[in-house]
């Protein structure tokens, strides 16, 4: 006889009942048990909890001192469900915005988006003084040939302009993360999307 109760392995074996207390899962599993020396367990039981896609535990003493006992489905709990949907969820949620900010950049090669702070440092500085020493801008102005002042102007917009939209983005992101914290459920946990334009 081998069975779950109150979050216990119970298993017969030569009269005697012995209980394992089992972790909380967050999938299903499946419970496996053998009965092994009492120098290897003391309380002569060695048992596994695998959840799919999990590498299944076996005894590590001799083979031919364990004799399995069998196996039985264990069923997550709610709650744990719910978590392990609220896990799921939040991952899709930070995936989907993580490609929404990427499309603001994709125009753009990475070697000029790791040059933005620069552009935006001395864009900044020009603002204050037209002396200052921009030599990165000064570059580009030139072989643009633009004014210095435009160039500044144009990255400024433009920083402004992707500050509002990824802002807008993370705004979103938060939002639904705030909607994961506050869903009982596990269908109001699917409901959740990271969706433009639902700020």
């Amino acid at each position: 006889m081998m069975n779950i109760e109150n979050g216990e392995l119970a298993v017969a074996i030569g009269g005697q009942i012995k209980r394992v207390p089992l972790p909380e899962i967050a999938v299903d599993a499946v419970v496996r048990a053998w009965s092994v020396p009492e120098d290897y367990r003391a309380n002569g039981l060695f048992v596994s909890v695998t959840q799919a896609n999990d590498a299944q535990e076996v005894p590590a003493c001799a083979p031919a001192a364990a004799l399995y006992l069998g196996e039985v489905k264990m069923e997550a709990g709610y709650a744990a469900h719910l978590t392990g949907a609220k896990a799921a969820k939040l991952a899709e949620i930070n995936a989907d915005c993580d490609a929404a900010v990427a499309t603001l950049a994709a125009t753009y090669p990475d070697w000029e988006i790791q040059s933005w702070p620069q552009q935006v440092k001395e864009a900044e500085a020009l603002v204050v003084d037209l002396g200052t020493a921009a030599p990165l801008l000064t570059a580009i102005a030139a072989t643009r040939s633009l004014p210095l002042t435009e160039l500044a102007s144009r990255v400024l917009d433009k920083m402004n302009a992707y500050a509002v939209a990824s802002g807008t983005m993370i705004g979103i992101r938060q939002a639904a993360e705030d909607q994961l914290d506050l869903a009982t459920t596990i269908e109001a946990v699917a409901a959740i999307r990271f969706e433009m334009g639902a700020a």
